[in-house]
This record gives structure tokens, C-alpha cells and sequence, in this order.
């Protein structure tokens, strides 16, 4: 996990669950011959995928879910190779328990238990794709899916209904400290100007040891606001093992507290930003946070499938309970192991304290209040009206 985009997502939190194999450093294939031609292949797979579009990318008449966080990577960032096992993650988060670590041997990732089957990840960046859109039209799914932008236009052309395109902040690559590389303003003036990019995201400072309040970050939130693109950053427990993990040596557990958040929202009083992981641990802070900053909304994702499921549903019974339901953001934060949407959704639908229009409010009409997704395609249902019953 040696460059920026091991700063960029939450790859190991996932792996900490139910990994199998240990995964090597992550791969910088961008610039590499090899990453050209694979991705050239994966174009031309798509071609011939048999009607792929037409029977599970095409336009949906009803968009039930929104899932505003999902990965685009090619497969090899997770140590998944020609051969051997891939890495993998459990299919139950009910009985999930964490195992510690004795200094005195070599660090590996925190083992936990796992009652369910194993899911291995995908072995191809074709395979990943399609069973990815598979899994989001199952669900009749919108997704903003994040990554390089040559890769989410890869995706974008696979499924144009499907796919809100996301990139961040950063690039993937690091520098000689190894800390990421901001993109240039211009560069991404000019994505969302064609089009390439709605959603700045997954913008993850934490990985980097930056505060979001970093003055190096400023004139991007500021370009967010003055082109009213919205912002995922990411906010929330990152590896297991923390700065022991490679390629996190520089990730601090404070730096996910929302608090830290507060001087780029008073800078930026029309900035759209999502809390991605809705800063858990911090969850009164959080909630301190939605209670001043009504322009703010939080994901729930990772956290509804990677942690155990009695305490994920106990947190967001808290900002539930905090009054916040219609500021909470579905998200699955699939990585490479497609089911992980499943997980997700299930899990929301499980929790009983959820009234049904709730549920709905946070799988669906939230994100389309929050990324302005009005048209008829794009809100599926229409929206039940307010009453006095629902705001008290």
C-alpha cells in the first residue's frame, strides 16, 4: 500500500474483518504500459460482454437505492494476481470478533471471526465491473463510483444510467515523503466542465495525516462551492493496525474527529460535503456537528457491513434518535468485493427501530436531495409528502 490511493479509500478496514491472504503493496499502474493495455482489453471486453448494457446497465424507470460510495480499481491494488487465492471478506457481520495482535511477531492485519462464507474478490478489473453493475441493477441501484478518471470513464460507458462519476483530490501517486499529490485545480475545472465529474470523492486527508482544514486543501473546497460540486471526505476508522499498516505510516485516528471539520464550513458556507463513515467513532460529535451545520449529510459506508452489525445499528440509532435520518447517505464502499451491497442493504433493512419511509430516506430520497438528482429517471419514487407525524 505504498501510494495514494491506499491514502485515497478504506481498503484495509474491510480486509481487517475476514482477509485470507495478505495482501502486497499496492500497485501504481496508471502510468505503466501495463495498466494501458489491461485497461484496453477491459474496453474491449465491454464491447463484447453480450449485451451487458442492455440487460442490467440500461435505463431504470424505478431507482430504488442510491449507493454514494463505490470504488473503481483495478483489482491488483488489493494484491489480487494471475493466480492464488484473492483476498476476501465474510458474508456475515452479525458474529463478527476482534482478534489482537502480540508486538512481538511480525504485523499482519488483525484477525476477527467470521460465521458466514468467505467472498473472494474478483480476479479480473472486467470481472469486478460486471459484477459489480450486476449487483447494482439487482437492487435497481445508482452508484457515485469514485476512482481515476480514465477508469470511472471505463465504468461510465458500461452503465451511463448507472454511474455518477467521482474523483478525487488527489492523484494517485505519492511524493518522495510519501505523502498523495493534489490534482491540479485546472484538471478538475476542466472534468467537471466535460462532464467527467460530478461528486469530488473519496477525498481522504486522514490517510495523508492532514486536518480537512489544512490551508493545502482550501482552494479545492472553494472550487467544490463555486461550481457547487459536492464533496465526500473521508472521516472514520481507516486500517487495522493504524500507522503499522504500510502505506497508512501517516494516518492518526484524531484526524477523523468531525469537529476538525468546522473551519472549512464556516470558510464555505454553501459547500455540499458528506461525512464519509459519518466520522465514526466520533458519533457525538457528529451528531454536534449535523446539529450546526444543516448543509452537512453523512454515508454510512463500510460501517453497515464491515463492523459488527449491533454496533453500527447502535450508532446510527443515535443519529436516528439525534433527529438526522433525512441527512444520512447510504454508501457500501465496495472496494473489490461486489457483495459487499448486499451486506450493506440488508443490513439497513434489518434495523427494526427504522420506520419503512426512513429506510427509504436513507437507501434512496436523501441522495437525491442532497445531489440534486430531481428528474423523473433519477428519483425512482416519489417522495411521501411531509406531515407533522414525520417532524417533531
Amino acid at each position: 500500500m505504498a501510494n495514494a490511493r491506499a491514502l485515497d479509500r478504506v481498503v484495509s478496514t474491510s480486509i481487517e474483518q475476514s482477509i485470507q491472504v495478505e495482501t502486497p503493496g499496492h500497485v501504481a499502474l496508471g502510468a505503466t504500459i501495463a495498466a494501458a493495455i489491461a485497461r484496453s482489453a477491459l474496453t474491449a471486453a465491454l464491447v463484447t460482454m453480450g449485451g451487458l448494457a442492455a440487460s442490467n446497465v440500461g435505463a431504470q424507470p424505478d431507482v430504488r437505492v442510491i449507493d454514494v460510495h463505490v470504488h473503481a480499481d483495478p483489482v491488483a491494488d488489493y494484491g489480487v494476481t494471475g493466480s492464488g487465492p484473492t483476498p476476501t471478506i465474510c458474508s456475515d457481520n452479525v458474529g463478527i470478533t476482534r482478534l489482537g495482535w502480540d508486538p512481538r511477531a511480525p504485523f499482519r492485519f488483525p484477525a476477527s471471526t467470521c460465521r458466514g462464507t468467505r467472498w473472494p474478490a474478483p480476479r479480473t478489473d472486467a470481472d469486478l465491473l460486471r459484477e459489480t453493475l450486476a449487483t447494482l441493477g439487482r437492487h435497481a441501484a445508482r452508484a457515485v463510483v469514485m476512482g481515476e478518471p480514465d477508469v470511472v470513464a471505463t465504468w461510465k460507458a458500461a452503465a451511463p444510467d448507472r454511474v455518477i462519476p467521482a474523483v478525487s483530490f488527489f492523484r494517485d501517486s505519492v511524493d518522495a515523503n510519501g505523502r498523495p499529490v493534489l490534482r491540479d485545480l485546472a484538471e478538475l475545472r476542466r472534468l467537471v466542465r466535460e462532464g467527467r465529474v460530478a461528486v469530488f470523492a473519496e477525498v481522504g486527508p486522514q490517510y495523508a495525516g492532514m486536518s480537512p482544514a489544512d490551508p493545502a486543501l482550501d482552494p479545492y473546497f472553494a472550487l467544490a462551492e463555486e461550481l457547487d460540486v459536492p464533496v465526500g471526505l473521508h472521516m472514520g476508522e481507516g486500517p487495522p493496525g493504524g500507522p503499522n499498516v504500510q502505506g497508512y505510516e501517516h494516518y492518526r485516528v484524531a484526524l477523523g474527529n468531525p469537529l476538525l471539520l468546522e473551519p472549512v464550513l464556516i470558510r464555505h458556507p454553501k459547500l455540499r460535503l458528506y461525512v464519509m463513515h459519518f466520522g465514526s467513532p466520533f458519533v457525538d460529535d457528529m451528531i454536534a456537528m449535523l446539529f450546526s451545520y444543516p448543509q452537512l449529510y453523512v454515508d454510512v459506508a463500510q460501517n453497515d457491513w464491515g463492523f459488527p452489525r449491533a454496533h453500527f445499528l447502535g450508532q446510527l440509532r443515535r443519529l436516528v434518535d439525534a433527529g438526522f435520518a433525512e441527512r444520512i447517505l447510504f454508501g457500501s464502499d465496495q472496494m473489490v468485493w461486489p457483495q459487499a451491497i448486499d451486506l450493506a442493504i440488508e443490513t439497513i433493512e434489518s434495523a427494526g427501530f427504522l420506520t419503512p419511509q426512513q429506510k427509504r430516506d436513507i437507501l434512496h430520497d436523501n441522495a437525491v436531495r442532497f445531489l440534486r438528482l430531481n428528474d423523473r429517471r433519477a428519483s425512482g419514487h416519489a417522495r411521501a409528502p411531509s406531515t407533522s407525524s414525520r417532524r417533531t
